[in-house]
């Protein structure tokens, strides 16, 4: 978990049109441990269960409890913000046009992300205060972002999001395909999947001469278990422009993650690093297939001008929605721990099996 002051993806960023933020160097000189989740979002039966009437407040704290230790203990934790942060509860919604309490964003913070993309078919769904408040609050809580932007002037200025972590520096672009047919509110800017945008912003980024170039995309047909021909094209898009690693996301669903060599315009050759979709991390989509995620976990080094990609694999957790007293409760378990039901928060039998039908699906998808 890096620490930072301020930011300006989705996760302290450097120049060329970027930004630049001190953050926590890692013990180890030698390798910097990345974890990567999908969709963070904030479904109307989510927000329902986190108020508490007595503080008139929404808590979501507890829901991530479980899991703080997967996030907080990365030098780098990122992930997908697929909500708004309004202000106003009268705009706490959930679908088909998502606003949730500064809280959720605190209890993000608090959990050990760094960074967070808010490029998402969501950006805009509370109109022009919506992207431009939500920034506000990341930015006070310390939370790096990236992939929209207040105004052209804070594109222009934090275009490429750069992160010193260790002894690494990574360079970070976020796109997406789209915000549901909704305009992007005037004077903000909301980056879009563009062949021709994403090359030059590649080669501005290499510029600079990050160690590694990681481009996030919020992509593809929702729902489905492989990438679509879309998704593969972009990937290798980025590729061939000189990324190093994408992270994909959107589709709701687990998608496979590996490795290509693919040798891009610049004439190198060597392996990248994917993974066509993170699925959801936490929402209250209560049903097989998008109950549930994983945290990607994956290891970066630098050794004589080479970048190593290495001890890759994952953690799958899934949303435990707790009915057995009077409120209904959202908690984030880790799949593992809890596969023989021989803990203190013992799962209900119905949720046991799906729980276990969760785990043989991702370890069907992405192998043990």
């Amino acid at each position: 978990m890096i620490r930072s002051c301020i930011f300006c993806l989705g996760i302290a960023f450097f120049v060329v049109p970027c930004s630049s933020q001190n953050v926590k160097t890692n013990s180890s000189a030698d390798a910097v441990r990345i974890v990567a989740v999908g969709d963070i979002m904030s479904h109307q039966t989510q927000i329902d269960t986190a108020y508490d009437k007595e503080c008139d407040c929404w808590k979501f704290d507890e829901v991530f409890q479980e899991v703080s230790s997967m996030i907080s203990e990365a030098d780098l934790a990122v992930g997908n913000l697929e909500t708004t942060l309004p202000g106003d509860p009268k705009q706490y919604t959930g679908y088909p046009q998502f606003g949730a309490p500064d809280s959720l964003a605190k209890a993000i913070k608090d959990l050990g992300f760094d960074v967070l993309s808010t490029a998402n078919n969501h950006s805009c769904d509370k109109g022009k205060l919506g992207v431009v408040r939500t920034l506000s609050v990341l930015d006070q809580l310390g939370l790096k972002h990236l992939g929209t932007y207040k105004d052209k002037e804070e594109y222009e200025k934090n275009r490429i999001l750069f992160v010193p972590v260790g002894s690494l520096n990574l360079a970070f672009l976020e796109y997406t395909y789209g915000t549901n047919g909704l305009e992007i509110p005037a004077g903000t800017v909301v980056n879009l999947i563009d062949k021709e945008q994403i090359a030059s912003d590649i080669a501005l980024a290499k510029k600079s001469n990050p160690d590694a170039i990681i481009v996030m995309y919020h992509y593809g047909t929702e729902y489905l278990h492989h990438p679509d021909p879309s998704q593969v094209e972009m990937v290798d898009h980025a590729f061939s422009s000189g990324a190093d690693i994408v992270l994909g996301g959107h589709p709701h669903t687990l998608q496979k993650f590996g490795k290509k060599t693919i040798k891009d315009k610049f004439g190198i050759s060597k392996e990248r690093f994917y993974i066509y979709s993170l699925g959801n991390f936490i929402s209250g989509q209560d049903r097989r297939y998008v109950d549930g995620g994983i945290v990607l976990k994956f290891s970066l080094s630098k050794e004589n001008d080479k970048l190593n990609i290495f001890d890759i694999g994952y953690e799958p957790v899934w949303v435990y929605i707790d009915r057995t007293g009077s409120k209904a409760q959202f908690r984030l378990l880790p799949v593992k721990k809890y596969l023989n039901n021989d803990q203190e928060r013992k799962l209900t039998d119905t949720a046991y099996q799906r729980m276990k039908q969760f785990y043989k699906d991702t370890v069907d998808l992405l192998g043990p």
